[in-house]
Order: C-alpha cells, then structure tokens, then sequence
C-alpha cells in the first residue's frame, strides 16, 4: 500500500474513534495486544490532565478507508507541545492498529507525518517503547535523529505454554527444583495459596492488593505517570484483565497484573514483598501462573520488556516470536 493519506484527529474527534471504530481497527488486527484495544485506551484517555488532549493519528486508503490508527497525546504543560504514546508509559510497546498497521508504507507515513510536527509545530516528539525491528521502529531510524524514541526489546518475547521444563537446561531445572524444595519446606508450616481472578469482583479486591504491593516496594518514588488502575481495570473488565497473586498464609506477598487476547496473555510488572524476596516470589508466582494459564488453553505468556522476567526469560524456555510464529501446545491439538 503506497498511496496514503495521514490526518490527526485531536480532543473529541479522537474519542469519537476510540469509543466508536477503533473496535473495529482492533478487531482486523490479528498482531494487536490488548493494550491496543478500545477500552484499554480509552481508560487512559479519560485520565489525561486538563493540559493535554488525545491525538490519534490515521492513515488512510485512496477510497478514504482508516487502515490504521497510532493512539498518542499532546501535552501542552510545557513551553514547547510534546507529543507522546497515549497509554505510555504503561503499554510495553507502541505499534499502530488497524488491519494494514504491519504495512511499512504505513509506518512510514506515520513516521513522516511526526517528522513534520517536530520541524514545523514546535513540538517535540517523544515516542517511548517501540520495538526496533517492527516497521515503525524502521521508519523512525530512517527520520533521523528529529524523533526522539525508545527502542525497546522485543514486544512479542514470550514464554510458550506449557512449559516443557525438561527441555531447560540442567542448570535451569537445578534452579527449578532448588525453588521448589525451598516452598515444600515453606508449606510444612504455612499455608501457600495461588489464585487467579475470573470475575469483576476478585478483579477488583486483588487490584488493591496489587497496588499495595507497589506502593510497599518504594513508598518515597510514585508510580511514573501513574493513574486510578481501579478505574482502568473496570473499563477494561475481568473478560480481559486478571492478576494471579501468591499467599503465605493471610499475607499476599506476590502479585502479577495481567492482559490477555485470545490464546495470549501478557504481564505488566510484577509486585512483590519486599521483605520476602528471599523466598523468590515472582519465580514462585510465574511457575503457578505459567500451570494455570497452560491449562486454561493459553498458548503464550507475552513477557513485559520492563521486568525482571524479561531479564531471566531463559529460566522458562522463553523464545522471540516472529509475527507469524506460533506453536499448538500438546494439550490443545485436537482443538
């Protein structure tokens, strides 16, 4: 596709497509994550300060049909305008939507388009998180040095469910097998307890959980960009939004925020007791959690570029997957 025309869509326009096409965009766009859906953005949207306004940029076929749309926002709070990702920094990634976001001609034109706001707006274009190998991610490296942006790991960094642990290497599954005799021990004389939620309800008593345990993990340094989660998570709902948390005994001492489409799950940063790290909570939660979701018919579990697991994706057979990689796990082949 070369023949493209690029319009921004500013304030109540852009609310307009996210509350009404954008379904539609999502929908056609089988690489989409979540944190490209409609709800997702639009939570963030509403939580916007006074002194910015949502800006989605569309691109647009010569028969005036929207192929793609990338979610931004312009901030005005400063001398110059700055525009940046619309759900950032919570989204791992930004890549646009829509059933040609793939399309190079797009990223392209995309790239262009922001080009010139930085030359002839004022406007400095801050774009954080793109991994580098996707056609945006191109594009923006053949702009130039104009467009300031992150270059992130790879956003389809995934660990294949079920995990076949004996597949790892033997290091690996003696780390596996040392984790495991430690919360053997441990539930001798307590009570270990795994949950994941499937309703609103359990959605929103284990968000307070999960946001208690970030707050506990620094107290003195706020959340950057932070924002009402309860909020977030209502408009996004329990069908695509669940946190999976360990106990010891009463104490929640792990808790991991996920967002899934389809066969796919994808984590956002994990919380932890800091107190317990001895016990290593988050290796202890994702090995339940990689169980659950296995069982549940999840194909993948898509690491956030930002966390620790990404970090030590080795530990869990986690592999890069190209855009048309996939993998049928054992249990789900006859389906």
């Amino acid at each position: 596709m070369t023949l493209l025309s690029v319009r921004e869509l500013r304030g109540p326009e852009a609310m307009d497509l996210l509350t009404g096409k954008w379904r539609e965009l999502y929908a056609d766009d089988r690489s989409a994550t979540p944190f490209e859906s409609a709800d997702w953005l639009t939570a963030w949207a509403r939580q916007l300060p006074c002194t910015a306004t949502p800006l989605i940029l569309t691109a647009k076929s010569p028969t005036g049909r929207i192929v793609a749309a990338l979610p931004l926002a312009r901030h005005e709070d400063r001398m110059r305008s700055q525009i940046s990702p619309l759900s950032g920094p919570h989204a791992p990634c930004l890549r646009p939507s829509g059933p040609h976001a793939n399309d190079p001609a797009v990223a392209r034109a995309f790239a262009f388009h922001l080009l010139l706001a930085a030359e002839r707006e004022d406007a400095d274009v801050a774009l954080t998180t793109v991994d580098g190998d996707s056609p945006l991610g191109h594009a923006l490296h053949l702009v130039g040095a104009d467009i300031s942006w992150t270059r992130t790991a790879p956003a389809r960094t995934a660990i294949l469910l079920p995990v076949r642990y004996d597949s790892l290497t033997p290091s690996v599954q003696r780390e596996h097998a040392r984790r495991r005799r430690t919360w053997t021990r441990l539930a001798a004389s307590h009570t270990i307890t795994y949950t994941r939620t499937r309703h609103y309800q359990d959605l929103a008593a284990a968000t307070t959980a999960w946001t208690d345990l970030r707050r506990r993990h620094d107290p003195l340094q706020p959340e950057p960009g932070a924002g009402d989660w309860r909020a977030v998570l209502e408009k996004v709902g329990a069908a695509t939004a669940c946190i999976a948390t360990l106990h010891v005994d009463s104490t929640v001492i792990a808790a991991q925020l996920c967002l899934t489409r389809g066969p796919h799950c994808y984590t956002l940063p994990l919380a932890t007791d800091t107190a317990r790290r001895h016990l290593a909570p988050g290796h202890a939660l994702l090995r339940h959690l990689v169980n659950d979701l296995a069982a549940d018919g999840f194909h993948t579990l898509h690491l956030d570029p930002t966390s620790w697991q990404h970090a030590g994706r080795g530990q869990y057979g986690a592999a890069r997957l190209g855009p048309r990689t996939t993998r049928t796990p054992d249990h789900c082949a006859a389906a």
